[in-house]
């Protein structure tokens, strides 16, 4: 039951992320309720662990070449994504943004194996801002310009 939940109630944007993935050639399944709670991935692509995560217009406006990961979240003992990913979880990242219609118009799938690398061997290079939500939760915020080129895999770029 709390899988449905989590599904349903969750990223509205699934189906078309995964159409995308597809059209492209890239194998996606689901990811087990165990895989999305303690290993940061809400899909498998090609079988390796990948996080989701799509934000709004009105971000893309404002951050087109960020990304953010969600680093604490108040009253809650469970390790966040930043945890779960600096530990080995999830290869990729799927971080997009959406239109005022609710479209995906900005998808970019990040290799978290060149994340990590950069991030474990050189943590002062790479500005971590620390970013708190309305709901107290905190966020590390990255430009993706900051790291090497082959962080990104491929982009999805539908803006007009």
């Amino acid at each position: 039951m709390e899988a449905v939940r989590r599904r349903s109630g969750g990223d509205r944007f699934r189906d078309a992320v995964i159409y995308l993935l597809l059209n492209d050639g890239f194998s996606v399944q689901d990811s087990s309720y165990e895989q999305d709670m303690h290993e940061a991935s809400d899909l498998l692509i090609d079988g390796a662990g990948c996080a989701l995560r799509i934000r709004s217009e009105k971000a893309l406006q404002r951050w087109p070449d960020q990304f953010t990961i969600r680093a604490t979240r108040p009253g809650c003992g469970a390790d966040t994504e930043f945890c779960k990913i600096l530990a080995g979880h999830a290869r990729y990242a799927l971080y997009g943004f959406c239109d005022g219609e609710n479209r995906v118009v900005l998808l970019r799938l990040l290799d978290l194996d060149v994340f990590r690398r950069c991030i474990l061997g050189n943590p002062e290079q790479y500005d971590r801002n620390l970013r708190f939500g309305r709901d107290g939760v905190g966020y590390l915020v990255f430009c993706i310009d900051e790291f090497p080129a082959d962080l990104v895999v491929r982009t999805w770029d539908y803006r007009h």
